[in-house]
């Protein structure tokens, strides 16, 4: 049986995906730059060692998505919380499928090799996930259907892993690197410099001590894709 890896998606609709970029950039680039970022994402994940599917939201515009991504396959998620589309999706998988993975599309720092990664890391362990630094996760994979195992009642939002890894209540858990999505204006910088940023205002931030305005060639290259790589090229080799 071969490998699945499901990719999570919002539809690129001004006012519906990455709405917390908003005031930072206009709904219009915002659409523009998740566009960027979803085909980025397939091109660097996609393998001939699994099969991969888009699971959209709403289903009902998933046109929108195939106008620059018309060879994918398609399938809806299911009306629930994220959880439990992510146990949905996970068991309905695993009856076709050997090992399932899901990640969401608004991930950079992610490529080929850590989708190997944790369906590898499945051969010792029911439970992969790769941790973001805000006390979630990115990815989780498993070879077993975990119904009521990711759909928990947090008692913190900023320990989610943890507490998803002790309500599994099992050894069989492996967590490989960290990888951050891109919810955030810090976020978004982050992965186009590779470095951290505090922001001095909308415009104007302070990189390594140095104060640097963020004019019209930065914001074309960060809703765009331009030159990530060259400017976080540090970060990646790492």
């Amino acid at each position: 049986m071969k490998n699945l890896l499901i990719i999570f998606t919002r539809v690129p609709i001004e006012g519906h995906t990455k709405t917390r970029l908003e005031g930072f950039l206009s709904k219009k680039d915002i659409v523009t730059f998740h566009k960027k970022l979803i085909r980025r994402l397939i091109s660097d994940v996609a393998s001939k060692e699994w099969d991969l599917e888009i699971h959209a939201t709403p289903i009902e515009k998933v046109e929108i998505l195939k106008e620059f991504l018309p060879n994918e396959v398609y399938k809806s998620q299911a009306d629930a919380n994220l959880f439990e589309k992510m146990e949905l999706a996970i068991d309905t998988a695993l009856q076709s499928y050997k090992k399932v993975a899901i990640i969401g599309s608004d991930i950079y720092d992610i490529y080929a090799c850590d989708i190997k990664a944790a369906f590898d890391a499945l051969d010792k362990a029911d439970l992969v996930f790769n941790p973001s630094s805000d006390g979630g996760y990115s990815l989780v994979a498993s070879k077993v259907n975990i119904k009521d195992k990711l759909n928990i009642d947090f008692k913190d939002k900023s320990m989610i892993l943890d507490e998803t890894i002790k309500n599994y209540n099992s050894s069989r858990v492996k967590c490989l690197r960290v990888i951050d999505d891109i919810d955030t204006k810090e976020d978004l910088l982050y992965n186009y410099y590779g470095k951290n940023v505090e922001f001095i205002s909308k415009d104007e931030i302070l990189l390594e001590g140095k104060h640097l305005k963020l004019d019209d060639n930065i914001f074309h290259d960060l809703i765009n894709l331009n030159n990530w790589r060259n400017n976080n090229e540090e970060k990646n080799n790492i």
